[in-house]
């Protein structure tokens, strides 16, 4: 029997692969966002770091990104391993001295976005396989292939999974640790579960602190089975919590050191500096040297109405960012708690899900950082996974009532629709699958993120001598100039809120084309000064997508001199 469940887990896991896979890797190098070219950099750093022995340059920002910068290695060394030994030293992810040495070389930096995008796509779906496991030793083998397969389908973590931006890879890390902890707690106590799920814990802390709410989560659970009523003595239970919680602590902190080298030659700086300047940004948006900036902030800034108003946000963004797959199934998965079935494993792994994914809309709602959808990926993975089970548990309520539907071909046939019906919702928004929109919403919760850049690329490209022409974008390293063959000169977004226009009309009048990227507009007001002096001139291409404006390209041949005088008045 132990050898027939093994079989059907392999092809549960088999079949899982085949049916998440293709989403995950088709056209995986299309589009580039405006986070990536900064973790290229970083990562390319990284790996030069490495290979130095420099270990302490391993640091870069306070995410701490460790996961995404041996990634980018991975691609690095599948491409251009030589990088190391050329003596060049490390990049300022700000200027673009990097993408012009690797032309240099005659090395194409999208290669090692691409093949980096790959490995992490495997580490990824690797994950989702090991969530599937332990969750199918919870609610089953269908159940949990449905859950993950919905929870991995999903527009808005496919999109964000897809990219160098850590939040697929943290939410995997963060729903594994607690799922492998969760079966270990309530179903079966294997120590190699525990492992799994503290070094699934560092995982996600090596990708970014805010994982650090998965600790909240995971207290909960033991506090309530310390002081739940049985025949064990209160003493022998919380001997055992200590032992449990200091086991799984303790794994995590291995994984963190193992995997991060600068751990190795100066772990107290660096654990200062990564959560010092997490916590500092996540409260006012700006690292440690602005903490003398928080301390003299008006109290205005922190009253409950303005915290209420970021717990609202976020789950605004959560609500135009799911399918209506997602909301009937949670509604159903309410229904598990009125039910008088004996499945009250299921209903407690509903309700630390729910937990856990709240407590990431609570922190960043609450936090007075900055506002990106993009980090509560981890809630929208946990949703979805609630969502699957209350499917799951749907139709089994309809098996009863009906016997007819009992059938092997009509519980395939269910989950197959389901399945088709939530590649469905996000399948018009590829690409940019983190675009999708549920119809209700009035606009995406991530949107201008640097998707349609590709398309003015492609369509420059195809103009004679592209090759030799020099094109103006704003925000366009990396977005545009990746893609791009000819010269990219960027418009920085602080050209505009220094006001430097003389620059700015310098550098338009140096370039055969002008490249906008009026989606932003109203998300940066610094913008309404340049889209105003442009209002009457007709772009030569206007790249829409939705529905929405999101590119114009301008010939600045045809750029009458009005313009420039309003940008200078």
């Amino acid at each position: 029997m132990m050898k027939q469940n093994h079989w059907r887990t392999w092809i549960f896991a088999l079949l899982l692969l085949v049916v998440i896979t293709p989403s995950h890797i088709i056209q995986n190098d299309q589009t580039i966002t405006i986070d990536e070219p900064w973790w290229m950099i970083s990562g390319s750093n990284y790996y030069y770091a490495l290979t130095h022995r420099d270990f302490e340059n391993t640091r870069y920002d306070y995410h701490p990104a460790v996961t995404t910068t041996w990634i980018i290695t991975a691609g690095m060394l599948s491409y251009f391993p030589e990088y190391r030994g050329l003596g060049q030293g490390y990049f300022d992810v700000r200027k673009t001295n990097y993408e012009e040495f690797l032309r240099a070389q005659e090395k194409d930096v999208l290669t090692i976005l691409r093949n980096g995008r790959y490995v992490q796509t495997a580490v990824i779906l690797f994950f989702a396989v090991v969530a599937f496991y332990f969750l199918q030793l919870i609610v089953g083998y269908s159940i949990a292939f449905l859950s993950v397969s919905l929870a991995m389908l999903a527009p808005f973590f496919l999109g964000h999974a897809r990219l160098f931006n850590h939040e697929g890879m943290l939410a995997i890390f963060v729903l594994v640790s607690f799922l492998a902890i969760y079966v270990y707690l309530h179903r079966d106590k294997k120590i190699l579960y525990l492992f799994i799920s503290g070094a699934s814990f560092g995982l996600a802390q090596l990708t970014k602190s805010s994982s650090i709410v998965l600790i909240g989560v995971i207290g909960l659970m033991l506090l309530i089975q310390l002081i739940r009523k049985d025949e064990n003595p209160l003493l022998s239970k919380l001997t055992s919590a200590t032992k449990t919680f200091g086991i799984w602590l303790a794994s995590a902190a291995l994984t963190y050191f193992i995997l991060w080298p600068g751990m190795w030659v100066a772990p107290g700086k660096i654990l200062s500096e990564v959560y010092g300047n997490a916590f500092s940004y996540a409260f006012q948006g700006a690292r440690l040297e602005a903490i003398d900036e928080i301390e003299q902030a008006p109290p205005a800034e922190f009253n409950i109405a303005s915290r209420l108003a970021g717990i609202r946000l976020y789950i605004t963004y959560w609500l135009s960012g799911t399918t209506f797959i997602t909301w009937l199934g949670i509604i159903f998965a309410g229904f598990l708690f009125f039910s008088k079935s004996k499945i009250e494993n299921i209903k407690s792994l509903v309700f630390y899900l729910l937990i856990l994914g709240s407590l990431f809309i609570l922190m960043f709602g609450i936090v007075q950082g900055r506002n990106y959808a993009h980090y509560i990926t981890s809630s929208f993975l946990a949703f979805d996974v609630i969502a699957g089970i209350g499917w799951g548990f749907a139709w089994m309520y309809t098996q009863n009532k009906w016997q007819i539907l009992n059938k092997t071909y009509a519980s395939v046939t269910f989950i197959i629709a389901l399945v088709l019906t939530q590649i469905g919702f996000g399948l018009p928004y590829a690409p940019y699958y983190f675009t999708y929109k549920n119809p209700l919403a009035k606009q995406p919760a991530t949107f201008g993120y640097g998707e349609g850049y590709d398309q003015a690329a492609e369509y420059l490209i195809n103009k004679p001598n592209a090759s030799q022409m020099r094109v103006y974008v704003y925000n366009g390293m990396g977005t545009f100039s990746y893609l791009f063959a000819g010269e990219t000169l960027v418009f920085k977004r602080v050209y505009l809120i220094d006001k430097s226009y003389e620059q700015i009309v310098e550098e338009t009048k140096s370039s055969d084309y002008l490249v906008l990227y009026p989606v932003i507009r109203t998300q940066q007001p610094e913008t309404e000064k340049l889209f105003t002096a442009f209002e009457n001139i007709m772009p030569e291409k206007t790249i829409v997508i939705n529905g929405i404006d999101y590119v114009y390209i301008y010939k600045v041949s045809e750029i009458s001199e009005s313009v420039y005088e309003a940008l200078l008045k």
